[in-house]
């Protein structure tokens, strides 16, 4: 069972920490920056988010995507600039920064955010846009105040955290409420056979896990440290925080009248009664729940499969090849046949096998496929040398599986150059 405090260790008060940071970002030490950013009071400023965001979320590891004949960088609409439009027109600004001064300032910030997330979606045009995405790019727009900076953090975390949810519907989103559902059963039981009998779905949770709790929550010191602490984590730790709020809260919930509405209700406020300093103590609960259940062993507890290629069961195949200095195409990561979502494309993939056809693009799926089975391969059996303290298990697994590891990779780049 994890044990993981929301506290600082000891001898580490806030000053301490400050300098830790500052000195993580100098030296680009990683892992005590994703330490940092998971503990305590994570980055906590401004100042150090601009600095080490771009860092974590590994800016400028990706190639710029080839144009089509037909296009030119930059000048071909996405399909979805209208709703993006309508959306951002409705945005206010996060209360408690200053970008809420006049209306001519609210109005500057909309126009530029209307320029991050389309230049997100017309540089990637299988990507498609989500009500709500504009409420993350908001996020990083207002962090790192210009839109460049904004733009890169939005299409890393529409790439590889909240790609399933920019694909042609939320289907595989609902796969992830339900893992929600999965988490409740075995950590809440009570609460779970509370929404089972009045057959409560997990919609509550629907902007937590589309916006990041952007939505849900007014303090936006409040939103930067739960996105310190997410954008460390794998795609699926989202689900992990609702399952922790929930928890925390399960005697409230319990405490309701039996009533579809009232529970229904309850539980889609509860970001908004977190109080001040809990939402660490929640981000290290959702942790510890996160080692206890990684996102494998959920699906299969719940018999709730996402595809192999969602960003959920291809994060650890991919984010871990990124490299700032050795930039690579996105396609060269996850396979984009005939420019559509890959989901899309496993789809399609799985159609053509059963038909006979497209032997390439299944190839080219089924390799990937395989690539991310042996990355959950050697996941699992690090976790294990971990959690009963192998040391000679856990390195002889590791080199046999990183060997095998490598030729598939190998393979993979015969297919991508």
């Amino acid at each position: 069972m994890c044990r993981a405090s929301s506290t600082e260790s000891s001898g580490s008060a806030a000053e301490p920490r400050a300098k830790r940071i500052a000195q993580a970002i100098a030296s680009v030490d990683l892992t005590e920056l994703k330490q940092l950013a998971r503990t305590g009071g994570g980055l906590q400023t401004m100042r150090n988010r601009r600095r080490a965001w771009p860092l974590l979320l590994n800016f400028r590891s990706l190639t710029e995507p080839e144009p089509s004949d037909e296009e030119k960088p930059g000048e071909s609409a996405h399909p979805d600039e209208p709703q993006v439009a309508l959306d951002i027109v409705r945005t206010s600004l996060p209360k408690s920064t200053e970008y809420r001064k006049d209306e001519a300032a609210t109005k500057k910030r909309q126009e530029q955010l209307g320029n991050v997330v389309c230049a997100v979606l017309r540089k990637y045009p299988w990507l498609g846009y989500y009500q709500g995405f504009h409420e993350l790019a908001l996020t990083f727009l207002c962090v790192f105040g210009s839109e460049r900076p904004a733009a890169e953090a939005s299409k890393m975390v529409a790439l590889f955290f909240v790609r399933d949810a920019m694909s042609s519907n939320l289907d595989n989103v609902l796969v992830q409420l339900q893992l929600l559902y999965v988490l409740l059963r075995t950590v809440s039981p009570d609460v779970h056979a509370l929404l089972a009998e009045l057959d409560v779905p997990p919609f509550f949770a629907i902007s937590w896990v589309l916006t990041w709790f952007a939505h849900d929550i007014d303090g936006f010191e409040d939103i930067c440290r739960i996105y310190d602490f997410l954008i460390v984590s794998p795609p699926l730790q989202i689900v992990y925080m609702a399952a922790a709020l929930v928890k925390r809260n399960e005697h409230a919930i319990l405490a309701c009248d039996r009533d579809f509405a009232i529970v229904h209700t309850t539980l889609a406020q509860l970001p908004q009664t977190v109080g001040d300093g809990e939402w660490r103590h929640i981000i290290a609960d959702s942790y510890c729940l996160e080692r206890d259940y990684p996102a494998t062993k959920l699906q299969h507890m719940g018999n709730s499969h996402l595809p192999k290629l969602s960003a959920v069961n291809s994060f650890e195949a991919t984010w871990r090849r990124l490299d700032p200095a050795q930039p690579r195409a996105f396609v060269g990561l996850v396979p984009i046949l005939n420019g559509c979502h890959p989901l899309v494309s496993e789809s399609a993939s799985a159609a053509s096998g059963s038909s006979g056809g497209g032997s390439n693009g299944r190839a080219v799926v089924n390799r990937m496929a395989r690539v991310i089975d042996l990355t959950s391969t050697a996941q699992k059996a690090r976790d294990l040398a971990l959690q009963h303290r192998w040391p000679i298990l856990f390195a002889t697994v590791a080199s046999a599986t990183m060997v095998m590891y490598a030729w598939l990779l190998v393979q993979q780049f015969q297919m991508h150059p």
